[in-house]
């Protein structure tokens, strides 16, 4: 079974709002600190939380493979 992560991120908001974007991602590898740096190499802007453990379940809803990262619609 693939293990995961779900991570939320914040960056700085583009535009005239200037408003804060906020993105779930869903990373499918087993030690989280590598997932953490993950998703800090892909957002170098981003500030980067560690949400909860990702289900088996919702690694195979989301199709994701071992390795890999998709982002999640709020």
């Amino acid at each position: 079974m693939i293990k995961g992560w779900k991570i939320s991120t914040v960056r700085p908001g583009r535009g005239a709002s200037g408003a804060p974007r906020r993105e779930f991602i869903l990373v499918a590898i087993a030690d989280q600190d590598a997932a953490v740096r993950a998703v800090k190499e892909t957002l170098p802007d981003a500030e980067v939380k560690v949400d909860s453990e990702a289900t088996p379940e919702l690694i195979a809803e989301y199709q994701v493979i071992d390795g890999e990262m998709v982002v999640l619609a709020d």
